[in-house]
């Protein structure tokens, strides 16, 4: 039915640690998540809606993802499944950089119209909860 995986120890995990610091996916979160965390600091200062709470939860936030691409993406590389670990790179990347163009915007810098179209935080939705009826006399 299914092949199983391959019997991975230790050793094969921290062999493929040895890939951490060549992989450009890697260094672009890395980046990223250092970018958000300063224009999250930026927009809470700007907008002065500075919490705590929300604070401690995003940093919780970003050291899971840390401690769970340093602990399973390795892991991954051991397995053969290196493009299931890029793949959730990817998406982690694009959460990221979503959130950083988010806070961007409320901060009140410009964006191009085609972006604020698209972020749910900039739209009608987000007020009311309902989604946005497309008019086709609005285009």
């Amino acid at each position: 039915m299914y092949a199983p995986l391959p019997n991975v120890g230790p050793m094969n995990w921290i062999d493929a640690m040895g890939h951490l610091d060549k992989n450009p996916l890697l260094f672009t979160l890395a980046v990223l998540i250092f970018a958000d965390v300063i224009t999250g600091i930026s927009k809470s200062l700007v907008t002065s809606t500075t919490d705590s709470s929300i604070g401690k939860k995003g940093f919780a936030i970003h050291i899971t993802i840390i401690l769970l691409v340093w602990l399973l993406y390795p892991w991954s590389i051991a397995i053969g499944y290196k493009w299931v670990g890029d793949a959730v790179l990817w998406l982690w990347i694009f959460m990221y950089a979503t959130s950083i163009t988010e806070n961007v915007g409320q901060m009140g810098l410009p964006l191009p119209r085609f972006i604020k179209d698209r972020l749910n935080k900039f739209s009608d939705r987000a007020e009311n909860g309902e989604p946005k009826k497309e008019n086709k006399e609005d285009k």
